[in-house]
């Protein structure tokens, strides 16, 4: 049995697309085709665009099934996670900015990927420009070079901006709990009137990693799961900021 992943490769490989990953609530990626949409949920089922249900042997054959299965591997799936700019003003994306840059090399950790959303000056550099509004963030953003920050494109036109990350190596579980968390840092970057962009302490990385989580609101048994997801891979000790033996040294 196919797993959901090589599924969607194997179909967007077929059809020389990129898959587009749904997020919350359905987790379901579609890839498009000469007039249909194909749906694969988070079980791996395939649905037309009717809602009719396919096999991948129906959609694309027996043979080129079990002949595709052995070349997809190379293929990556990105991420492709849209949120609205609705709310937003230029100095808010600008957090938004700053809170992914300050952030970014404990997202890797958690995430389990080798992907970084910008170059390590890209959010210093754009402190430095007047991003007060849309439109001047938008100048500012152009200005800098979207080549700079390929882990975060802002679609004026369509009123959101998108995270990509070549999720090939995230499980279903990283996915949503990554999702979850783009959510509450698109929120919170509107409730502040500045963030840092100045990357977080990595002597705990599980600690930083956690306390940041909380900051943003996911806290409580409600979030207890999506926690977990994205603190396993860190190192460290999440209850403590420094770590046991540097305490004792302390108290010497």
């Amino acid at each position: 049995i196919m797993e959901r992943k090589e599924i969607v490769k194997v179909l967007s490989g077929h059809f020389e697309t990129t898959p587009r990953y749904l997020g919350a609530p359905s987790f379901a990626y579609e890839v498009e085709a000469p007039g249909q949409t194909f749906t694969v949920d988070r079980l791996g089922t395939i649905t037309t665009y009717d809602g009719i249900e396919v096999s991948l042997e129906e959609i694309i054959g027996k043979e080129q099934t079990e002949e595709q299965v052995v070349e997809s591997a190379p293929n990556i799936i990105n991420l492709e996670l849209s949120l609205p700019l609705e709310g937003h003003s230029g100095a808010t994306l600008k957090n938004i900015v700053n809170m992914i840059s300050s952030k970014q090399n404990l997202l890797k950790k958690a995430l389990g990927v080798n992907h970084i959303f910008m170059d390590e000056e890209f959010a210093k550099d754009l402190g430095l420009i007047k991003t007060d509004t849309i439109e001047e963030f938008r100048n500012a953003f152009e200005e800098l070079g979207k080549e700079r920050c390929k882990g975060i494109t802002f679609d004026f036109e369509a009123n959101a901006y998108t995270f990509n990350i070549p999720a090939d190596e995230m499980n279903y579980e990283k996915i949503a709990a990554f999702t979850e968390l783009a959510t509450h840092i698109n929120e919170n970057a509107k409730e502040h009137r500045r963030t840092s962009y100045k990357p977080a302490q990595d002597e705990n990385p599980k600690f930083a990693f956690r306390t940041w989580l909380i900051r943003l609101g996911m806290k409580g048994d409600g979030n207890k799961d999506i926690r977990r997801v994205l603190l396993e891979n860190l190192e460290g000790n999440s209850a403590f900021r420094t770590l046991p033996n540097e305490r004792g040294t302390l108290e010497q």
